[in-house]
């Protein structure tokens, strides 16, 4: 197929990054998923968001076109942000580093891969001579000069062990908590089903990867933002689906419908995506099997977000361990 780099371009902008990704996602896939041409067709009984009694008075171009109030307010000028703190390089791998971790400056990468490899008490084994360079590029290759080095610079076994059991103390207190309604759990439990009928879990999928600029961050690679964005309006469908599922929501209005959508759609993307991380490979899966790592997440167009995401899907990996425990 094509690649026409126009399609994918915000009005105004430039090539999606940290400040265009969003409007990407909603300008695009999940507007022609939800404006057009599916209101007058699809939207009844059988289509997105149920029956046509709902559809009475309701303008899909209203919710483009309506004003707020906040729009219409003088806004006070803000203060100017305060400077971001600049942290040292990752002393394990040379990438950017997001901060002291365990005693040492390193990114979310080489954090994670040393709490996980502590906790766990890995064994990994050197097929070469136990010497292999370790860099942003290399650092997944052998995860036994990995863990070597991340000693080596001083990463704190100790560190590693109270905050786990930091974290044990949480989930205890967590526990001693209220316990849930009647109504709510059957609240929850519809969400749930909502959620696994249109979202299969990893061990569901069928992965496969792609060599398409696997080592080095480009601007933008065209082949995998097609790819990309294709799967993003498969996904947004489905999350339209699974609101469909969501007690009470077909008995809004089209209106409301499609606000509520488009004000959770982008943190549903990213929920969804982070559940599919794979720590050991450093990895995200798609819906369809596609498993990119993080410099193809990046190239894809997830751009300066892409460490914030995998950092964000980092911090999710205990809380998808105590729901399967």
């Amino acid at each position: 197929m094509a690649t026409n780099p126009d399609r994918f371009r915000p009005m105004g902008g430039s090539m999606p990054h940290i400040k265009s990704f969003p409007a990407i996602v909603y300008s695009f896939p999940f507007a022609s998923t939800l404006r057009t041409p599916l209101p007058i067709e699809v939207l009844g009984g059988s289509g997105y968001f149920g029956s046509p009694e709902t559809q009475k008075g309701a303008s899909l171009c209203s919710v483009e076109t309506q004003s707020t109030s906040s729009e219409e307010m003088i806004p006070s000028s803000p203060s100017p942000p305060p400077p971001p703190r600049v942290y040292k390089p990752c002393f394990v791998c040379q990438d950017k580093s997001s901060g002291y971790h365990y005693g040492v400056s390193s990114c979310e990468g080489c954090k994670g891969f040393f709490r996980r490899s502590i906790q766990k008490n890995m064994v990994y084994t050197c097929h070469r001579d136990k010497s292999c360079t370790i860099n942003k590029v290399t650092r997944n290759r052998c995860q036994y000069c990995r863990l070597h080095k991340c000693f080596q610079v001083g990463m704190s076994k100790e560190s590693v062990r109270n905050d786990r059991n930091k974290k044990k103390e949480l989930k205890e207190e967590a526990a001693e908590s209220l316990p849930v309604a009647a109504e709510t759990e059957d609240l929850i439990q519809k969400v749930c089903r909502a959620h696994q009928e249109t979202f299969p879990s990893l061990c569901q999928l069928g992965k496969y990867t792609t060599n398409s600029s696997a080592d080095h961050r480009v601007q933008l690679d065209l082949g995998l933002w097609d790819k990309f964005s294709e799967l993003s309006t498969k996904c947004i469908i489905k999350i339209v689906e699974f609101a469909k599922r969501l007690p009470g929501f077909t008995g809004l209005t089209i209106a409301d419908q499609i606000t509520l959508l488009k004000a959770a759609c982008l943190d549903i993307l990213m929920l969804r995506i982070c559940t599919r991380y794979t720590p050991d490979q450093d990895t995200m899966t798609f819906s369809d099997g596609l498993t990119l790592n993080r410099t193809q997440m990046h190239n894809a167009g997830f751009g300066p977000l892409t460490d914030l995401v995998f950092a964000f899907a980092d911090r999710l990996l205990p809380l998808a361990t105590a729901a399967t425990a």
